[in-house]
């Protein structure tokens, strides 16, 4: 394979006519500039200067390879461009997963401040419903999500975020609806609405926590998707336990209202790949993602921002 350092040297001798103004344009000396340029004759095969009178000149077999080498050279400056824009985070694409229970506040919110911070990166978003295969990456770059909703190995970084308790969804014309906080027990003999899947981890977390409370939930309505849910709590004949920050996006006749069970409680967690862990953008998702959990300390019940810095797992 040719050397690019050499074709660059005679496309500078063709473009200025002169060894001399070739060694001056690229900080070389003439002599350095000559050695390369016979290395790249012993190379090739091909003559590359000819004798002109006291001096030399290249020749129209040189110029063809320096043409050729224009547009090879012109690639590699491309690609060195390409390549620090990409180290900078200046472009290329992101796949974000994130969880549910801020699909509809910090999302777009964090989508507008990666728009303008780095207006050429795309950012592919990705949704980790809790339909979704446990232990599944799905090509994603960085993920906010619950711990252990993946088999994360060895190639991620985990940044812990927050922790969160839950809280009861009834509708705003609900008995319990004026109460400052609720026990599980209290919504024994109440039809429960859910997104999760009832074999999940996420729904078992909950009844477990119901079955140390003395009893089972009964489950009347399963939909797929937590607006759904909403729905159906807002009907007043069904209520939902849900993680604390699902009461950031609600309807106005649904109210959320703390529960009083500390076991009851998450924790969050952005996983960036450790290849892209000093990846600017990736850098910066993770900054903005710690100062939305950081603002949710007052509007949220009993959410605790967890201090940015990666841990060790």
């Amino acid at each position: 394979m040719l050397d690019p350092t050499r074709l660059r040297v005679l496309r500078s001798v063709v473009e200025t006519g002169s060894i001399r103004a070739s060694a001056e344009a690229l900080g070389y000396t003439p002599s350095a500039v000559s050695q390369h340029l016979s290395i790249l004759r012993r190379e090739t095969g091909l003559e590359l200067l000819e004798r002109s009178g006291r001096g030399v000149r290249v020749t129209e077999t040189a110029r063809a390879v320096a043409q050729e080498a224009g547009k090879v050279l012109d690639a590699l400056d491309a690609l060195d461009h390409r390549v620090a824009d990409l180290r900078a985070g200046r472009t290329g694409t992101l796949h974000f997963g994130y969880a549910t229970s801020v699909a509809a506040t910090w999302v777009p919110e964090l989508a507008r401040e990666v728009r303008q911070r780095f207006p050429d990166l795309g950012l592919g978003l990705a949704l980790r419903d809790c339909g979704g295969p446990e232990g599944a990456d799905d090509g994603l770059d960085i993920v906010f999500a619950e711990d252990g909703t993946m088999s994360w190995g060895g190639e991620w970084v985990h940044h812990d975020v927050l922790e969160e308790g839950y809280v009861a969804l009834v509708s705003q014309d609900h008995p319990l609806a004026d109460r400052a906080a609720v026990g599980l027990k209290e919504l024994a003999e109440e039809s429960w609405a859910t997104d999760d899947p009832l074999d999940s981890r996420w729904f078992q977390r909950i009844g477990s926590a119901c079955k140390a409370a003395g009893f089972s939930p009964s489950v009347a309505a399963n939909p797929s998707d937590f607006g759904a849910v909403v729905g159906f709590v807002a009907t007043g004949e069904y209520v939902s336990v849900q993680p604390s920050l699902a009461a950031q996006s609600l309807r106005s006749d649904v109210v959320a209202i703390p529960i009083e069970d500390p076991s009851l409680r998450r924790r969050l967690s952005v996983h960036v790949r450790r290849a892209l862990a000093g990846n600017p953008a990736a850098q910066f998702i993770v900054e903005q993602i710690h100062a939305a959990a950081a603002r949710r300390v007052d509007d949220v019940p009993g959410v605790v921002p967890l201090g940015p810095g990666a841990v060790v797992r």
